[in-house]
């Protein structure tokens, strides 16, 4: 449970050059906005394009995708910020339904995580200063990685392929951004909802952090390479093997968590595990549907780009390379999942799955109790 609490400079900034305030603006705010609105602006530029070549369909498409992933993202944040917007007056609570209205929200996201920095208001969670409400803007990123970034990487791979046009720059670079976002969506919030957050920096972090950075490049790049290669020779049946994907993890979910049974936290559920479809994520919580997932992308991946290519019969002479790059991608993501896995000690050699969530219970609860009370653990200590 969340506590405010007066903290020391030292224990609030234990590192000087890391955590001062400029430098702090900067890589929380500063770049990831700018990689935002690049990301968003290539996009509307290279719609444009299209339109202005006369291609209305791969035009509608570039544009409506950004369209959605605006509004739901809004939706999204007006949502996450219901009980926060309770305490507010009345004037200001307008003020953030029109904001919601002109599609802003993500905005205002990033102009509370600025106030919040310059005034340096953290609080303590388990001992440890972190920023209030700091998993909003992971979290709407992440979503829109997921509405934008990567279905616009396949929308643009799909239309290569189909149309065998020369790659313009604006395109070039509307897909490398694209990615980027996708990339950098995803090692956010799986810094933030993990323990890494809570860890001090060290070269150990820094390894960590670099290793899921590579990870999500080879997983989101090889995905959406197979997805975008085979919507362009089988159109709408590309939503088969992801639907079955999705609707295999949920299955598992519904059987095996006895906290997912209500239809509020099916609909959760599925949301989360929609996201899995793409790039794992929620699934590292949970060791039987990791390897579901994991199988199921490394055989959906190499299927999808083995039937695409037998069905060119080597039209292209980019077929061979594509289907290697897939293949060779697949498998490297799903080792270095595994590796993951074992580094966050979901997965290991002599214990199995109800040990560990026993095991992990004890520790949690064990926890909670020095935070909540440590007074009598040093009276305890002391005797």
């Amino acid at each position: 449970m969340e506590e405010i609490a007066p903290l020391k400079e030292e224990d609030l900034f234990p590192c000087p050059f890391y955590d001062r305030r400029d430098l702090q603006i900067l890589r929380l705010v500063v770049i990831p906005l700018l990689l935002y609105l690049s990301d968003i602006i290539t996009d509307v530029l290279l719609a444009a394009q299209y339109y202005r070549s006369g291609d209305t369909v791969w035009s509608s498409w570039t544009l409506g995708l950004v369209v959605l992933s605006f509004i739901i993202m809004n939706v999204s944040s007006a949502w996450l910020n219901r009980n926060e917007a309770k305490a507010k007056s009345a004037m200001i609570r307008r003020g953030w339904c029109f904001s919601y209205l002109l599609q802003i929200g993500i905005f205002l996201e990033y102009g509370d995580l600025l106030v919040k920095l310059w005034r340096r208001q953290f609080i303590r969670v388990r001992g440890i200063s972190v920023l209030k409400n700091m998993y909003n803007l992971p979290i709407l990123h992440m979503m829109g990685a997921m509405l934008e970034s990567i279905p616009q990487l396949c929308l643009q791979i799909c239309i290569i392929a189909i149309t065998g046009q020369k790659i313009s720059f604006l395109k070039m670079i509307t897909m490398a951004l694209s990615l980027l976002s996708a990339v950098k969506a995803a090692v956010v919030l799986l810094y933030y909802t993990s323990s890494l957050m809570v860890e001090k920096l060290t070269g150990g972090l820094v390894a960590r952090v670099v290793l899921i950075f590579i990870w999500k490049l080879i997983e989101i790049s090889a995905r959406a390479l197979a997805i975008g290669l085979f919507a362009s020779a089988f159109k709408e049946w590309v939503v088969v093997p992801i639907g079955v994907q999705w609707l295999s993890i949920m299955f598992v979910t519904f059987c095996t968590d006895e906290d997912d049974q209500g239809c509020v936290d099916v609909f959760f559920s599925g949301l989360a595990m929609a996201l899995d479809t793409g790039t794992t994520i929620k699934t590292l919580d949970h060791k039987r549907r990791f390897w579901l997932n994991t199988v199921l992308t490394l055989v959906g991946n190499v299927a999808m780009v083995s039937v695409w290519v037998s069905q060119r019969a080597g039209k292209d002479w980019f077929d061979m390379p594509a289907l290697m790059y897939v293949v060779l991608g697949s498998v490297m993501g799903a080792v270095i999942g595994v590796v993951e896995m074992v580094i966050r000690g979901e997965i290991t050699c002599c214990s199995d799955d109800t040990e560990d969530y026993e095991t992990a219970n004890v520790i949690t609860a064990k926890q909670d109790q020095e935070d909540e009370n440590p007074s009598d653990l040093e009276e305890e200590d002391a005797v």
